[in-house]
Parts: structure tokens; C-alpha cells; sequence
């Protein structure tokens, strides 16, 4: 059953994205921004409410790269991870995923939204169209 995206899922993709410069964590390869083909790829997938909306359970990813990640190699994934965290982090993140969070995507739209307006205005781009 694929998991339904939505308006909070949207701005924090985006945030994600931006926050990356819109630039793929593994192999560096550089998006205009808004451009398809970068994603915010999810260690632990968008099913876990507790990590849907973490920072540190998601990253920026072309295509490729989150395919291979995703399809053909998860202990590369895993390995990337804990290289990213550090192993305090990503025990943390570990913690996280098995810990129960209720879904509130009301709240979900007003933060995301809110630290991808913040995060435009440092970075003095535009707000998108969401």
C-alpha cells in the first residue's frame, strides 16, 4: 500500500531539499532548485509517524543515488547513516523509530511551513507555491 503524500510531507520535502542547497548527499550532484529528480529520501520510511517529520532520519537524494539506496543496497544506506550521525545519533534515531508519536498533520503543515519560510528568507529565495 503506498503512503499517501501530503501538504506537511510536501513543505518538509522541501525544507529538506533546500536545506541540502539542492545538492544529492551521496553523490554531490547539483538540482535547480525546484527541479525534479532530488528527493528527501527517508532512512526509516514515511509509514513510521515517529521519523516521518525528523531531520536526521532524512536526506536529499537524486534519483539514482535513493534507488540505490532504497531497492538495492540498504546496508549502504545504513552505512551512510551512521557515518552521517555518528553512532550517539543514529541510536538515537533508533530509539526514535520505535517510540509512538500521534499524528497531528494540522501541526505538522504550521512547522514546516513556517521553518521553510524562515529558511527562504535566510537564504533570500523565494517562498514556494505549495
Amino acid at each position: 500500500m503506498k503512503i499517501k503524500i501530503d501538504t506537511a510531507d510536501r513543505y518538509f520535502s522541501w525544507y529538506v531539499r533546500e536545506l541540502a542547497d539542492w545538492k544529492c548527499a551521496r553523490c554531490h550532484r547539483r538540482f535547480p532548485r525546484g527541479a525534479p529528480g532530488l528527493s528527501c529520501s527517508h532512512y526509516y520510511g514515511r509509514r513510521n509517524e515517529s521519523t516521518r517529520f525528523e531531520l536526521n532520519n532524512c536526506v536529499s537524494l537524486c534519483f539514482g543515488c535513493h534507488q540505490f539506496f532504497d531497492e538495492h543496497n540498504r546496508e549502504a544506506y545504513h552505512d551512510f547513516k551512521l557515518k552521517q550521525l555518528g553512532d550517539k545519533g543514529f541510536k538515537n534515531l533508533m530509539i526514535q523509530v520505535n517510540a509512538y508519536k500521534k499524528k497531528d498533520r494540522k501541526m505538522m503543515v504550521i512547522i514546516w511551513r513556517a521553518a521553510l519560510k524562515k529558511l527562504c528568507q535566510e537564504k533570500k529565495v523565494e517562498m514556494p507555491k505549495i
